[in-house]
């Protein structure tokens, strides 16, 4: 299953969110006119169920996505993405971001790092920045579906 978000009303909504560019394909800003061609009105985001969400390196840039490699055994607090369906870390691969189960052991004592006892392996690159959008984007997603700009 692959689905695609456009980009078109990002003009409405200056807030640094990622669920806010990718739910916006409903409205157009003032640099989109009627008479647009439809390739002109670029895909914010596509996700695919076995490869997590792809963002346009526009869409990356807006939301400020960072990455660091996984090493020593720890992640930054920063990339744990804590749900009602467990803990997650973002992985990326090939510019695809896939959350990934982790199993943590207890932060350590300034609360800036958590060691990282399963799911990861020394080397991913790993999201350490705009968590919380890549999974409110995939929410949109999975439980939204798709915006009106696929219509």
């Amino acid at each position: 299953m692959r689905r695609r978000i456009g980009l078109a009303g990002l003009g409405c909504a200056a807030a640094a969110s990622l669920a806010v560019l990718v739910s916006s394909g409903c409205t157009r800003s003032s640099a989109h006119s009627d008479e647009a061609p439809a390739a002109s009105r670029e895909t914010a985001a596509t996700y695919n169920a076995a490869r997590g969400i792809a963002l346009t390196p526009f869409a990356r840039t807006f939301v400020g996505v960072e990455t660091a490699d996984f090493a020593a055994g720890v992640v930054p607090a920063s990339a744990v993405l804590r749900t009602v369906e467990g803990t997650f870390v973002y992985v990326e691969n090939g510019g695809w971001f896939l959350r990934t189960r982790v199993t943590l052991g207890p932060p350590s004592a300034d609360g800036v790092t958590i060691p990282v006892r399963a799911g990861l392996y020394e080397g991913d690159r790993i999201v350490v920045r705009a968590v919380h959008s890549l999974w409110l984007a995939e929410l949109h997603f999975l439980r939204a579906g798709q915006s009106c700009a696929q219509t």
